[in-house]
């Protein structure tokens, strides 16, 4: 018995840090939930194949309306400005559009090309000259074959195919004489006749470019007798060589 107390004595000492030291467990407890840890950076996530795909197909699809707007466009603008040229010059529309677009492939100003035509062939897709010229731009066999190696004689007479030829010819003309007017005196008369027309100090000019650039008729009769005099001495030629 003389021992309870010792032992009450014992167990109130040993009990108060104990209920201290939960009390203090139990406050630093909420307080460290408080506290913000650097956060570590989440790992990249794998990339998913089926989003990767989806997203390629959206792009792809977005260019795809967007360039089938475009080209909308453009097939409405070049038909309406087509239809104009078809009514100035009293043609069918499918040969109008026809020129329009070729003349535009080539970077050639769709005003000259139509006077072009016009002048070479009267828009008769079947004509051939007296010198073997054939078609719409009455361009020669030898020349397409040049431009387009393979041409075949019966592809001028094909409407897309010979203005083809014809303004990518005349674009190669403007090029290398970096003058409108000489190129298409080189188209009508061959660049080896303007060449030395040009070398002996006198004007290639017959009235050709005249008409093509501008329409205007006033030289008119000097184009026609320079064709008459080129088309006799091509005879003449062909029965030398006969």
């Amino acid at each position: 018995m003389l021992h309870i107390p010792k032992a009450r004595a014992l167990c109130q000492r040993v009990r108060r840090p104990t209920l201290n030291v939960l009390l203090g467990l139990a406050l630093i407890a909420p307080a460290g939930a408080m506290v913000r840890f650097p956060e570590q950076p989440d790992a990249p996530a794998a990339p998913n194949p089926v989003d990767a795909r989806r997203q390629i197909t959206r792009k792809q699809a977005v260019e795809a309306v967007s360039s089938a707007l475009r080209q909308q466009y453009v097939d409405r603008d070049r038909a309406a400005r087509s239809a104009r040229f078809a009514v100035r010059f009293r043609i069918p529309s499918r040969l109008a559009d026809d020129i329009y677009w070729a003349a535009t492939r080539e970077r050639i100003d769709p005003h000259m090309a139509f006077r072009l035509v016009s002048v070479e062939s009267a828009f008769r897709s079947s004509a051939v000259s007296s010198v073997g010229a054939v078609g719409l731009t009455q361009v020669m066999p030898s020349t397409a074959r040049w431009l387009f190696p393979g041409s075949r004689d019966e592809d001028l007479l094909v409407t897309r195919y010979n203005l083809r030829v014809g303004f990518r010819y005349l674009r190669k003309l403007i090029d290398t004489y970096d003058d409108t007017r000489l190129a298409l005196l080189a188209y009508n008369r061959g660049p080896g006749t303007v060449d030395h027309l040009v070398e002996a100090g006198l004007d290639p000019e017959n009235g050709y470019s005249d008409l093509v650039l501008t329409g205007d008729r006033t030289r008119l009769q000097q184009y026609l007798e320079s064709r008459r005099q080129a088309a006799a001495s091509a005879s003449i030629g062909d029965r030398r060589g006969s």
